[in-house]
């Protein structure tokens, strides 16, 4: 009986796969864990390249090609000059000695190279006729050549890129004018010629000339319209040259370029002698200017003009001239007319010489780079029925 009870055991023991194992411990020594799993190495992904990615590979060729001249660190501007401002010397040169504020029966033509400071501020000149003075801090006339209009027209081709002729406004002397342009050129970072117009404007010498404003204007006034000529003979010979130039006006200017403009355009309906047309504050009567508006857009690419409400010397020209002016802006279908009231600080001045300061100078810039009105920074769309198509915001 004992045998029986020992062989049913051994076959159940069997029958269930053997004797049963020990479960080790947790806390045992002995116990042995795997290794873990080696991840799987990552796979690289690369993005496809983006619309962002292919246009910045085509614009740093464009910029590199574009950006030939450095301004960004103080250098020498060369500044060609037309003008028909009588010499008060001998010859030609770029003080208030040599040109005066008295109109002149011929065309003088020179250049003047100006020292242009890094660390000014955009829209201000400090100017020195000390040459120990720093040159990073101030404005310095530093020579003065005298050319023929063979010899400038003869530069202006060979640049190959569009010269940016300045015609400035009332009651500036020549000095202070071709400084404002060597100072525009420098903070547009222009890589073409650059080209002041002057005509004789700014008060007499006397002290009597300087206290009446009233009579600076008025022989202003008459310079400029017996001005207009010799503008009318540089733009035949831009044309003659087959030259396209970008030009800026400022102020009583207007009254000098847009006569002659119109004045050509009769003549040469089809010559795009203006890339881009840029008035800033015009002293011009504003129903004159949209009459006459279609007839200079033939000859230019585009026409923008920088308006404010408040401009206070269009109020005063208002008064004077007993209509309203452009400068104070009027909507024009063809022009893209910016006010600029919002950022022209009247408080400062009479917010007439907003053409020179920095967001004035950041559209301008964008502008010469053909950049369309709604895509410029910090515009926006004038409301309806409104005296001007845009907005310059603050």
């Amino acid at each position: 009986m004992k045998y029986t009870m020992m062989v049913i055991a051994l076959v159940l023991v069997t029958s269930c796969g053997g004797l049963p194992t020990k479960i080790p411990s947790p806390f045992s020594t002995s116990v042995t864990v795997a290794p873990p799993k080696q991840p799987e190495p990552p796979v690289e992904v690369t993005p496809p390249p983006s619309v962002d990615d292919n246009f910045h590979k085509s614009l740093s060729q464009v910029w590199d090609n574009y950006f030939v001249e450095n301004y960004s660190d103080t250098r020498a501007v060369d500044v060609l000059v037309i003008s028909n401002r009588k010499l008060k010397a001998d010859n030609f040169g770029c003080t208030n000695d040599q040109l005066g504020v008295e109109l002149d029966s011929v065309t003088h033509f020179g250049a003047c190279k100006i020292n242009v400071p890094k660390n000014h501020s955009t829209g201000l000149i400090a100017f020195t006729k000390d040459n120990r003075q720093s040159s990073h801090e101030f404005f310095k006339i530093l020579n003065a050549k005298s050319l023929t209009e063979a010899s400038t027209f003869e530069y202006l081709k060979k640049s190959e890129r569009y010269p940016l002729v300045f015609v400035h406004g009332f009651n500036l002397r020549y000095e202070d004018a071709v400084l404002r342009a060597s100072q525009i050129a420098f903070d547009l970072k222009y890589q073409g010629p650059i080209v002041l117009f002057s005509w004789p404007a700014g008060a007499g010498d006397g002290f009597l000339d300087n206290q009446m404003i009233t009579r600076t204007y008025d022989s202003n006034f008459k310079n400029a319209k017996n001005s207009i000529g010799a503008f009318k003979a540089f733009l035949n010979q831009v044309r003659a040259n087959n030259l396209k130039i970008n030009l800026v006006v400022h102020s009583m200017g207007h009254q000098i370029v847009l006569p002659a403009l119109k004045d050509f355009a009769l003549l040469n309906p089809n010559s795009k002698v203006i890339n881009e047309l840029i008035l800033n504050a015009p002293d011009y009567e504003a129903n004159e200017f949209i009459n006459i508006a279609d007839s200079v857009k033939q000859i230019s690419k585009r026409i923008t003009v920088y308006c404010s409400y408040n401009d206070r010397a269009m109020t005063v020209s208002e008064i004077y001239n007993k209509n309203p002016r452009f400068g104070a802006c009027a909507f024009s279908e063809n022009i893209d007319s910016v006010n600029v009231s919002l950022i022209d600080a009247p408080s400062l001045g009479l917010g007439h010489g907003y053409y020179s300061s920095r967001a004035i100078l950041a559209d301008v810039f964008q502008v010469l780079l053909g950049i369309d009105a709604e895509k410029r920074l910090f515009m926006r769309k004038s409301e309806p029925n409104s005296t001007e198509k845009y907005f310059l915001r603050q």
